[in-house]
């Protein structure tokens, strides 16, 4: 049916390519993933099947899904766009005593908590998503599946959410930083961001997708810091590894686990999932890395629009080099990217 379908357009199996998405948190760097993910809708022989997103990959996956419910590639590219304005514009309006690095200062220090600076729980990303994503929509009849990462407060484990269980208030559980935020109740349990836990949940997408390639977007950085100098620099990288561990450790254990089923000692239908999957990455923690600590949660639009066209150039190279790639072998050693 498929095949049909491809020769009806005019498309050859060949040359079409389909790709789930796993994307990486990071508040406002998550505007690089934005222009990733731009300059991928452009491409005509280029479908997506699944995303796996947490925090602000979570935000780019509903609003990609969302534009591609209303318009396809085409209205996939204006709702992100329009997505990520309505972040800086909101960012431009909130008034912050101090800037992100003196706040994370402060909230090592006790002098404040989210209860304290927040006392209202003021969420301007609540209202952008309202405003922007019809979520009884998606569950319906978003022909993308979707999984959003949070992690559970009581015990630090993923939860992850997928198309049918799509709510507001996920999508927002999954961006929660604790020290900015209260955490996000659902069906009474707390949960705070699922970079913490997930970032992204890459097995679900590998056992359930249509599609044997994965293409993982990734924007924080893995190591190679200079030492913090001050408590703000410190708190930013306690998150940034707290944040690369956990992808670290889910990918380990991907690795493991495609060793054994390449062995022969595990059966069944996922484990043939995992031995046959292929991988690619963008990686664009190289960019990044180079931004000021606290500048996460800073979403003024020269930064935005920057990390953007970085994002656009980082696609255009891994299109430009890999793209014969896409449906016959993985274009990225995770073992080997990841130090394992």
């Amino acid at each position: 049916m498929f095949e049909e379908t491809l020769n009806a357009l005019g498309l050859s199996s060949s040359r079409h390519k389909q790709l789930n998405l796993a994307l990486q948190g990071g508040g406002a760097h998550g505007a690089y993933t934005w222009g990733v993910l731009d300059r991928l809708l452009e491409d005509d022989f280029l479908t997506i099947d699944t995303i796996s997103g947490t925090s602000a990959g979570a935000v780019n996956a509903v609003a990609l899904a969302q534009g591609y419910m209303d318009d396809g590639a085409v209205g996939a590219r204006a709702r992100l766009e329009s997505v990520w304005k309505a972040i800086s514009k909101a960012g431009d309006f909130v008034s912050m005593p101090q800037t992100p690095s003196q706040m994370m200062t402060m909230a090592m220090n006790g002098i404040f908590s989210s209860f304290d600076h927040n006392p209202l729980d003021y969420d301007p990303l609540r209202d952008i998503l309202r405003n922007q994503i019809d979520f009884d929509a998606l569950r319906r009849q978003s022909t993308i599946g979707i999984y959003v990462a949070a992690t559970q407060v009581s015990n630090g484990n993923a939860r992850i959410f997928t198309t049918d269980e799509l709510t507001l208030e996920a999508v927002l559980a999954s961006s929660c930083l604790p020290f900015f935020s209260k955490s996000v109740l659902i069906d009474g349990e707390p949960y705070w961001d699922g970079g913490f836990s997930a970032n992204p949940a890459l097995r679900p997408v590998i056992w359930n997708s249509n599609t044997n390639d994965t293409l993982l977007v990734q924007i924080s950085p893995l190591d190679d810091y200079q030492l913090p100098s001050h408590i703000g620099g410190v708190r930013t990288h306690l998150n940034h590894l707290s944040f690369s561990q956990s992808l670290r450790r889910e990918i380990e254990l991907i690795e493991e686990g495609r060793e054994v089923s390449r062995s022969g000692i595990a059966f069944g239908e996922k484990a043939r999932r995992l031995s046959r999957h292929r991988f690619h990455l963008i990686d664009g923690s190289t960019v990044t890395a180079k931004l000021n600590p606290g500048s996460e949660m800073t979403p003024n639009w020269k930064m935005l629009s920057e990390l953007f066209e970085n994002g656009r150039k980082g696609a255009e190279e891994f299109l430009s080099g890999h793209r014969e790639e896409i449906g016959h072998h993985s274009s990225v050693d995770l073992k080997k990217h990841f130090k394992l």
